[in-house]
This record gives C-alpha cells, structure tokens and sequence, in this order.
C-alpha cells in the first residue's frame, strides 16, 4: 500500500472533508458576526431605501466597474430587463451613472457615483467594525496565523462573480 502524494493546488482525497469542516467553522463565526451586521445592513438599507438587489449591484459596481448592464446582470444573476430596471432606478437617484463605452460606442457602461461608493463604503465599515469587535478578544498571534491562512485560501479560490463575457468580440 503506497501512500498518495499530496500535491500543492491539486485537488487531494481529504479536500472534500476539509472543505466542509472550513465550512461548519465559517458557519459558527457568521452566526457570531451576522446579527450585527444585518442589523447594520438593514439600518443602511432603510436609510437610503434600497433594496438587497441594489445593494449587491453597487457592491458589485465598485468591485469591477465599468460594466455593462448585461455584465452587471449576469454578476448579480438578475435577467437583463430586470438589471436594466435596477440601473435606471440607481441613476435616477445619483448612486450610478452611465458612460459610453469608448471602445462601442453603441453600448453604455455603468458605474457607481461617489454617494453610490460612500453608501458601500459605509457598509464595509460597519462589516469590519462587527469583526474587529468579535476577534478583539483572541490573542494577537492567532488573529496573524488566521489572517495568513484566510489571505492564502483566498489567493487559491476563484471570484464569486466570474469575469464579464465578451458581449462584442
């Protein structure tokens, strides 16, 4: 009996067990941090009387702007009229605008504004405020190898959103 060779980035037999064991322990720290931050969420929600779907496309918008509305429509997994609606809603209140796209004229690119980025950077804070407060009490070198560990899983994984087709080839 030989023993397989663990291979840096190549899929091993225990991935799958430490993928859910990361999971269940992702679990447990949003149920630590979740009630602040929806409460938050919701306060900010309210305040600027948006929906969750906006919210996700102006986090969306700062993340990888400029998009086109069909781009922006397949990240927030939305049909096409219904993000074209969103949009308009957005830049009737100032929180995104529209651009022509220098490379097709024919098309438009959307943005977010700066009340737009200021309403999501807000929120942010508000995230990173509700996890500052629950890691305050571990001990500084096991919030380093966490950070360590976290920055590398995030080097390894894809992006939620994958990246805008080719709309014009």
């Amino acid at each position: 009996m030989t023993t397989a060779e663990v291979q840096p980035n190549a899929p091993n037999g225990d991935n799958q067990s430490d993928a859910a064991r990361l999971g269940q322990e992702m679990r447990h720290l949003h149920r630590m941090i979740s009630g602040r931050v929806l409460m938050h969420m919701q306060d900010e929600l309210q305040d600027h009387d948006l929906t969750f779907t906006q919210m996700t496309a102006l986090h969306q918008l700062r993340a990888r702007a400029p998009l086109t509305v069909t781009a922006l429509a397949e990240c927030a997994r939305l049909s096409l009229p219904a993000m074209s609606h969103l949009v308009e809603r957005l830049v009737r209140r100032g929180l995104a605008e529209r651009r022509e796209n220098p490379d097709n004229r024919r098309e438009k690119l959307v943005v977010p504004t700066a009340g737009g980025l200021a309403i999501v950077n807000r929120m942010d804070a508000h995230f990173i405020g509700a996890y500052e407060a629950t890691f305050g009490s571990a001990r500084p070198e096991t919030i380093r190898a966490a950070a360590d560990a976290i920055g590398a899983l995030l080097a390894e994984i894809s992006p939620i959103c994958p990246p805008p087709s080719q709309e014009n080839p």
